[in-house]
């Protein structure tokens, strides 16, 4: 597979909520039959470089105001994204979202990391182009301390990600906070963690790994879909195309 580096401010950063109606069982099985396959499928032909996805509804005591799904999709430019929404298939696959996610749920460009956070703009900590589908995807997802405020939760979290920065090394990193909780990625080719300087300033907490998933099967074949799991994160692995 051909390596292919894109800037980090070429990623949708996304939050999903189960939509009402919806069981847990429910949400995972239209997660698995059509959300996350038909990302790739009806996305690759419009410049999609790499997407990990991570069902975290169902989870033992995570509050509802944290995510219960999160992914980050990159493009080949914020660009390529926005001329997709030009094509069938795009505007066809966008239409999917109200059948699996309520209001609330929603995706947004990163800016540059400076210090501060703004509640859900997603920030990226590493300024260099890098390749997520090729790299060990690191997930990280906390709740807030009912102890906190949320601006007391805020602050510490831009704290954490600024010790990030001065002293983890990575080849990329991706946050985002709300009012509630904070999701964070990174792309790390060390041991070396920014997971555990976020860990002292949250309540509840999920860490997880993203592993490589192939998808078996195209748009037209006979296929029951993706086995997704309680916690799963998949790092999905894709042709790329020119």
């Amino acid at each position: 597979m051909v390596q292919e580096r894109v800037s980090p401010d070429a990623v949708r950063v996304w939050r999903g909520f189960q939509g009402s109606g919806l069981t847990v069982q429910d949400f995972y099985r239209k997660l698995g039959t059509v959300f996350i396959p038909a990302t790739v499928k009806m996305q690759i032909d419009v410049g999609l470089t790499a997407y990990c996805p991570t069902a975290l509804a169902g989870l033992p005591d995570k509050p509802a105001s944290v995510p219960d799904e999160t992914a980050i999709l990159f493009w080949r430019s914020q660009d390529a994204y926005r001329m997709g929404f030009e094509t069938l298939a795009v505007r066809a696959y966008t239409l999917t979202h109200g059948g699996v996610y309520a209001p609330g749920s929603r995706a947004d460009f990163p800016v540059r990391f400076t210090g501060t956070l703004t509640v859900d703009q997603p920030v990226y900590l590493v300024d260099v182009p890098a390749d997520w589908m090729r790299g060990e995807v690191r997930h990280f997802v906390g709740g807030r301390r009912a102890s906190d405020t949320p601006e007391v939760f805020r602050d510490a979290v831009a704290t954490a990600l600024d010790e990030i920065t001065k002293d983890v090394p990575l080849d990329g990193a991706i946050a985002c906070v709300g009012r509630d909780g904070v999701v964070y990625w990174e792309l790390a080719s060390t041991a070396s963690s920014g997971a555990a300087v976020l860990e002292p300033v949250v309540g509840w907490k999920h860490e997880v790994v993203a592993a490589p998933t192939d998808l078996a099967a195209g748009l037209w074949d006979t296929w029951p879909g993706m086995d997704v799991g309680i916690g799963g994160s998949f790092n999905i692995q894709f042709a790329r195309k020119l």
